[in-house]
């Protein structure tokens, strides 16, 4: 079972990381082979950087598959190497959302 979760608010966060932090437990306890991926746009990214108070390393060990939008980063003026470790970069985060819909993804957004 594939998953994807979206966030594009700064506010969201917490939640975020709660409902994935629910969702790996789930899918350990079940036994569940399946992708989980977090894709981060809009105002989100910001918080993908390595000065951010937000480490997303946990994450990454968790086995969740962090996307970043480019498109994003570029309004922003963030490089990818201000960015955590092991974060990808996609081009656009509303074509990576499409793409893994048609592909049988479900999609979460808080």
């Amino acid at each position: 079972m594939n998953v994807i979760v979206h966030i594009d608010e700064s506010e969201k966060w917490q939640t975020v990381l709660s409902n994935l932090k629910h969702l790996v437990e789930w899918y350990e306890d079940n036994e569940i082979v399946g992708t989980i991926e977090l894709l981060v746009n809009g105002g989100a990214v910001e918080q993908a950087v390595k000065q951010s108070d937000l480490q997303l390393n946990t994450l990454i060990s968790s086995s969740v598959v962090i996307s970043v939008c480019k498109n994003s980063l570029d309004q922003r003026h963030i490089s990818s190497t201000e960015l955590q470790d092991n974060i990808v970069i996609v081009p656009s985060g509303v074509v990576e959302l499409a793409i893994k819909q048609n592909e049988g993804y479900g999609y979460i957004k808080p």
